[in-house]
């Protein structure tokens, strides 16, 4: 009986401190080795977590339909220019991993991202070419080596990022990319945010540890001509 007692706040308090540490690693950039930009002159489109899961208009914490349109509408612009350009675009997108936190993205989140929803896909309102689909299983989209492996075979040194959410996917994945000495842009046009005060807040400081708001011209040896790519 005293046992009983005992052991029940016990779990309780492991299975809260568990919890915690999960959402802190999942939430947590990843470090690799720094990219030698001399030899990555070129850019790469990083759409992060635009999933039927977190766009539909029905999902818990839906985004505003205003903001939610007029950024499909500056993504699509911004992949149309870039597949025009040669410039490759890459589809990250956010599939749970682990008995427990599928468990509690069902209990908490309706299943979005769970290893088995059926809305894992890209929202077929992007537009345009997708030249590689990376499936990440945590935040920071470069815990996936087949990120880094993907921009090594392109010569990329210059990231431009947009998706959702603005304060947790996509600022684990700049904090991974700037780990790595990655030249970034970012735009308010091409991400969403929940909490846009929270967002700003973000924003600010990413934009002191190096990162441009607005996303400015970019080239590529390719062509050897400057591509315009500017949806802010």
């Amino acid at each position: 009986m005293w046992f009983a007692l005992l052991i029940i706040p016990i779990l309780i308090v492991a299975l809260i401190a568990y919890t915690i540490y999960g959402h802190h690693r999942h939430l947590t950039a990843s470090t690799g080795a720094p990219i030698e930009t001399e030899l990555r002159p070129n850019t790469a489109v990083l759409i992060v977590d635009l999933q039927e899961d977190f766009t539909s208009d029905t999902a818990k914490n839906a985004y505003p339909a205003d903001k939610l349109h007029n950024a499909l509408v500056a993504i699509n612009d911004l992949v149309e220019t870039a597949n025009a350009n040669d410039i490759p675009v890459i589809s990250i997108r956010q599939k749970f991993d682990g008995f427990y936190i599928n468990l509690l993205v069902k209990l908490l989140n309706e299943g979005r991202g769970s290893a088995s929803s059926t809305g894992l896909s890209l929202d077929d309102r992007i537009d345009g070419d997708i030249d590689h689909d990376i499936v990440k299983s945590r935040a920071d989209a470069f815990h996936e080596p087949e990120l880094d492996r993907v921009l090594a075979r392109h010569d990329v040194g210059k990231l431009i990022i947009v998706g959702l959410d603005g304060d947790y996917c996509v600022n684990a994945t700049i904090q991974g990319a700037l780990n790595r000495g990655y030249d970034i842009s970012i735009s308010d046009a091409t991400t969403l945010a929940l909490n846009p005060e929270s967002w700003l807040k973000t924003k600010s400081r990413l934009i002191a540890a190096g990162v441009h708001d607005g996303i400015a011209k970019h080239s590529t040896p390719k062509t050897d001509q400057a591509k315009t790519l500017d949806p802010a």
